[in-house]
């Protein structure tokens, strides 16, 4: 009867560790993108970047744009001047006791040449501004990308784990009534015991992996992800196309940007070499006033026209300063045009890298859970230890943990791809029809 009972456990064992996990989905990565958009931190903080500069680009426009000043005054003066003129029957009041002024003033510029590039400056630095906002939006679908794939990839690794558990605990229970029987030595049960306390500290760290991506990708989107399955989606391990094609899209946000940037830092330029030149400006305005003085108008109107011409060094460090920052900023573009093709060269590679690790690890996956299945029946049939056992399970969630993890990267490596390419996520590698393509 004990027998049978052993027979029956050790099927059950057997049993379990063929049977398929489970396919319950988070929801999916497009929802979470969506809503990075606009909850994300960088995003909102960007999007107020972008208005800050759309304002100081109006403020800059200001300045070209004719201003109205109105201005009120009263003034109380100790002495009043009043005389009498001749030919006059009533004397005339010069300045009254009780003064009160009035003031009407329209401020035309008419030749502001530095003024005008300080406009193209700022017009150039909001328009960056608002491709910036692209730019950091393929910067968040990286960041989302990689802790939905985490998540994705923790979820799975936790499920391995509880499997690998249910495994130790019912090769435990297993090995436990084969002592009782007098069949199996106590350290064949040690061993079982502690291979079970090793799969629940592995079952703790996937679970901590999980959470933690969980956790920040409701940070980057506001959403709290559902339970995901057990498995992780298997990539279709396609090529990527040429490394040359990737390298050579260059209407990427980054240039976009950078491009935008070095305009304005020429308009700067600019703007600061002709603050040495005059600026002409037109002045009309009207005046009320109870001190008509000798013409006795009550109020009268001038019309002015102003030519400035103010020469410092201030002004002339100052046109110096910006020539600098424009050669700074020329080497910023080169610079970031480089990082941009680095990324991708490094993205492209990963890929792959990624291809050739996860086909390796599918095999490695599926070998070593024969390996286990097959240690388990030889240990049933007495013809291997339990250290076997235990050791062919451990190789078998370790590399279903190297599977998960491999296919992971090479996933995220195919969004990091294209969001650095400023290409949609689903798209085809560049020269490739999208019908001949997998979608990562």
């Amino acid at each position: 009867m004990k027998h049978s009972y052993l027979l029956s456990t050790g099927f059950k064992i057997l049993a379990f560790s063929l049977l398929p996990l489970s396919a319950s989905a988070t929801q999916p990565l497009e929802t979470f993108l969506t809503a990075a958009q606009s909850h994300s931190f960088d995003s909102r903080e960007q999007s107020a970047t972008t208005e800050q500069r759309n304002w100081e680009k109006g403020a800059a426009l200001g300045r070209l744009l004719p201003s109205f000043t109105a201005r009120g005054t009263f003034t109380h003066n100790q002495y009043a001047a009043i005389v009498t003129l001749p030919g006059q029957p009533e004397p005339v009041t010069i300045t009254p006791e009780n003064q009160l002024d009035g003031l009407l003033q329209l401020d035309v510029p008419l030749v502001d040449v530095s003024s005008y590039h300080r406009y193209r400056q700022a017009g150039h630095a909001a328009a960056a501004a608002d491709m910036q906002l692209e730019l950091t939006g393929k910067d968040v679908q990286r960041s989302v990308g990689r802790a939905y794939y985490s998540f994705l990839g923790g979820s799975a690794l936790v499920g391995a784990a509880e499997k690998s558990v249910a495994l130790a605990e019912a090769n435990l229970s297993y090995v436990g009534t084969r002592r009782e029987l007098g069949v199996a030595l106590d350290l064949d049960y040690q061993r079982a015991k502690a291979n079970l306390e090793r799969s629940k500290q592995e079952l703790a760290d996937a679970a901590l992996m999980r959470d933690l991506a969980a956790r920040n990708l409701e940070t980057l989107t506001g959403i709290a992800p559902t339970e995901a399955g057990d498995d992780f989606p298997s990539d279709d391990l396609h090529t990527e196309g040429s490394i040359q094609e990737w390298l050579g899209v260059k209407d990427t946000p980054t240039r976009r940007v950078q491009a935008r940037l070095d305009q304005a830092a020429a308009s700067g330029r600019r703007a600061a070499a002709t603050a040495l030149l005059p600026t002409l400006s037109g002045m009309a305005n009207e005046r009320f006033t109870n001190a008509g003085g000798f013409i006795g108008r009550t109020e009268f109107y001038t019309l002015q026209a102003i030519l400035q011409w103010k020469l410092d060094y201030g002004t002339y460090a100052t046109a110096q300063a910006q020539s600098v920052a424009s050669d700074v900023q020329a080497i910023r573009v080169e610079r970031a045009l480089r990082g941009v093709s680095d990324m991708i060269f490094e993205a492209y590679k990963r890929v792959e890298t990624g291809i050739v690790k996860s086909q390796s690890a599918r095999v490695q996956e599926a070998a070593t859970q024969q390996a286990a299945d097959l240690a388990l029946e030889r240990y049933q049939a007495g013809s291997a230890t339990q250290l076997d056992v235990t050791q062919a399970q451990r190789d078998a969630f370790q590399a279903r943990a190297a599977r998960i993890s491999a296919d992971a990267d090479l996933v995220f490596a195919r969004l990091s791809l294209r969001a650095t390419a400023g290409r949609p996520l689903d798209s085809a590698p560049p020269g490739a029809s999208a019908s001949t393509q997998g979608t990562p």
